[in-house]
């Protein structure tokens, strides 16, 4: 098949395209040029230009398939699906768990009501990132209608993940010391390896599946992945810290403190049904496998402290390692 990649050079994009091409498919990625295209298989095709500016570069391609791993504004979406509209086209866009009205419920499954898009002129992502990527679902459903594969992820982690969301993890438990964790009154955790997905994506794509899947990933105990991520010899202690003083001592969830949640407004999102995609051939490896791979990719980078995206600084996290032994002590 003949497989075009809007995006394709940073994270998941770049795994879907070495998935394809291991598959024996032709893989095109159009993409901006401000990602080299390191470590991506040599024999896959590029067309440099903007989805934004002009789609004359793409339009009149022969495309199989399209794989849309970077749409956020249903503008701009509806444009690419129109301008790739042609007889037999398949096209995937990889959305978000994030698009439900109400994240709190659990069991939720891919039926359940997405959130509405208040200004659909905005520019802006933020706090309407689930509302903008419902609205991307409807002009993707609209335009391609059956001929058209709708992916909602969760947290994806691995090798590459820029993001750092869950790449702090694995990468604190190397560095070692006194390591300092939520103490969560509810340690279900869930996400999803980039690889695990990319080969999930090609499989369905090959068979042509189309609707809406939930691809949340595998369900886990944050305190086992924690203890999982100790992969170093070093001297290590885990400090678990209630919520209370997290919060009191404004710590970011979810990005100093990647994979913890206190507020029940989104847990539901940690218990999303998979069973329609596990169904359709959805499998999960062996989480030591993900860590370990991610650890080794990570300390590649030779990040330092003030550059990471996600994560509690060093210094920062002996700040509040500090005050909460005092904290106990003083009882």
């Amino acid at each position: 098949m003949k497989v075009l990649l809007i995006g394709g050079t940073r994270f998941l994009g770049r795994h879907v395209a070495d998935s394809f091409n291991i598959n024996q498919h032709e893989v095109t990625l159009f993409h901006r040029g401000k990602t080299a295209k390191v470590g991506i298989t040599d024999n896959v095709h590029e067309i440099i230009g903007d989805r934004d500016i002009d789609l004359s570069l793409i339009e009149n391609g022969s495309w199989d398939i399209v794989v849309d791993t970077c749409g956020y504004f249903p503008k701009q979406v509806r444009k690419s699906a129109e301008a790739l509209m042609r007889k037999g086209t398949f096209y995937i866009f990889v959305s978000s768990v994030s698009v439900y009205e109400d994240q709190s419920v659990r069991n939720i499954t891919e039926d359940a009501k997405t959130a509405e898009l208040t200004d659909p002129n905005t520019t802006e992502i933020g706090e309407q990132y689930g509302s903008l990527k419902a609205a991307c679902e409807r002009e993707i459903l609209d335009v391609f209608g059956d001929n058209a594969l709708i992916v909602r992820p969760g947290l994806i982690v691995g090798p590459y993940d820029y993001t750092d969301r869950f790449t702090y993890w694995p990468t604190r438990g190397v560095r070692g010391g006194e390591i300092l964790i939520p103490e969560m009154k509810d340690p279900t955790v869930r996400f999803i390896d980039v690889r695990d997905l990319a080969n999930w994506i090609v499989r369905m794509a090959e068979n042509k599946e189309n609707g809406i899947y939930q691809a949340v990933g595998g369900v886990y105990d944050f305190n086992e992945v924690v203890q999982k991520c100790l992969l170093s010899q070093v001297q290590t202690t885990i400090v678990p810290v209630t919520e209370s003083f997290l919060l009191n001592e404004n710590v970011g969830e979810w990005v100093e403190l990647p994979l913890w949640i206190s507020s029940e407004d989104y847990r539901g999102l940690d218990y999303a049904d998979d069973t329609k995609a596990i169904n359709k051939g959805l499998i999960f490896r062996p989480i030591e496998e993900t860590i370990k791979d991610t650890a080794d990719w990570s300390l590649s980078r030779n990040l330092n402290p003030d550059d990471w995206k996600a994560g509690l600084h060093p210094d920062k996290e002996k700040m509040l390692l500090k005050k909460w032994h005092e904290r106990v002590k003083l009882g």
